[in-house]
């Protein structure tokens, strides 16, 4: 008695809450690594200093040289400075949202093939029953070989759907391992998962935004660019490149040293930074039309989530109305309550369609940015406690 008692405690010692997951991603490395981040600029506007310092002996005098060179900063590199604050934020809280995003969707993946294997098993044993059923009555005479013929192609269909969902099944749960080492048993404790109505009721209720994560990031990225272009045609019209000052030393004689580096502009052609700014020209070009693209990404994911959810109800009730018709023999009421099991079956994956897309609109409308501690997929919003 305590041998089973002791074993069933160190099951339930590894038993994993949606919480658990969602909580890796504060490790994740995407989120750390914009953590470590620098400010790669101080509005200095030297590129470079450099000291140096050299000794001569000509006729057993010494001749010493002590010097310092700058590098100057180009105007538009001066002036523009490094990334502003506000792009490295949205770059900040997207790394933790995305990572967030990524255990959203294999919690639901997870979650779903688990419910869809229980209905799965249940439908082959009833295929099979069927199978056997349409056997007698061909014997019988009751039943034709095409219908016979039918019942095993449903088998052999449902045989393929269980080693699809199998498969999604072992890649979230790999996924899920790879997040949390410890958890040893194949189920999450206290998933209250959204229903559909929850979905919709909740998207209602979402603020939209006037655009989306996507364009807003796009947009930074953009801006970059064009921050990059205008510093590499700067360089090209700067006309004073760096400065040496130096003190030289002979005996008794002192000397100084001011040597400047001019460059001539349009005189030659540094090959390599035209070459860059052309491929800045097309990065700006492309990502341009990702921010217009991306403009009615919210708005395109909310339209998806409500034709999907009008289905998902018009599906749901057709699967009640059509568990009330009973059969008038044997093989009229296993034929019932297989296509009740497949109406189940297809409910579950309009249900994973919907939580997919909504999770993607959590996403866009930056509410994973902002409320990352809640678990927006939990019915009572359970939090993430870091």
């Amino acid at each position: 008695m305590f041998l089973s008692w002791l074993l069933l405690g160190g099951i339930s010692s590894f038993a994993v809450t949606p919480e658990q997951v969602l909580k890796t991603a504060w490790s994740d490395s995407a989120f750390v690594s914009q953590e470590e981040m620098r400010t790669t600029d101080t509005r200095n506007p030297l590129r470079n200093v450099e000291g140096f310092a050299s000794v001569e002996t000509e006729d057993k005098k010494n001749e010493y040289e002590l010097g310092v060179k700058f590098q100057f900063r180009s105007w538009p590199e001066w002036k523009l400075g490094s990334t502003p604050e506000a792009g490295r934020k949205v770059l900040k809280d997207a790394s933790l949202a995305w990572a967030l995003h990524e255990r959203y969707l294999n919690l639901v993946s997870y979650e779903i093939s688990h419910k869809k294997m229980a209905v799965l098993e249940n439908s082959l044993k009833l295929s099979e029953g069927y199978l056997k059923a349409q056997s007698l009555s061909l014997r019988a005479g009751r039943a034709s070989t095409k219908s016979f013929l039918g019942a095993q192609g449903d088998i052999y269909k449902l045989k393929r759907l269980e080693n699809v969902i199998t498969q999604e099944k072992k890649v979230a749960t790999k996924k899920i391992k790879s997040w949390v080492p410890s958890w040893s048993d194949e189920s999450l404790t206290g998933f209250d998962l959204l229903s559909v109505q929850e979905v919709v009721d909740s998207v209602g209720s979402i603020p939209q935004p006037d655009t989306s994560l996507s364009a807003r990031i796009s947009q930074t990225e953009f801006n970059d660019y064009s921050r990059e272009l205008e510093i590499l045609r700067g360089r090209e019209d700067q006309w004073i490149k760096g400065m040496d000052i130096s003190q030289t030393r002979k005996e008794d004689e002192i000397g100084y040293k001011v040597e400047l580096t001019v460059q001539l502009p349009h005189l030659g052609s540094d090959d390599l930074s035209r070459q860059k700014q052309n491929e800045l020209i097309l990065k700006k070009a492309l990502k341009q039309k990702e921010v217009d693209d991306s403009k009615d990404r919210l708005l395109s994911l909310k339209n998806q989530i409500l034709n999907l959810a009008g289905l998902y109800k018009m599906s749901s009730a057709g699967l009640k109305e059509s568990g009330k018709v009973k059969g008038a023999d044997t093989l009229s009421a296993l034929e019932n309550k297989l296509m009740q099991e497949q109406g189940e079956l297809d409910l579950l994956s309009q249900q994973q369609e919907i939580l997919t897309l909504f999770v993607d609109y959590l996403l866009e409308s930056e509410r994973l940015a902002a409320e990352p501690e809640k678990n927006h997929l939990s019915k009572s919003l359970k939090v993430v406690k870091l």
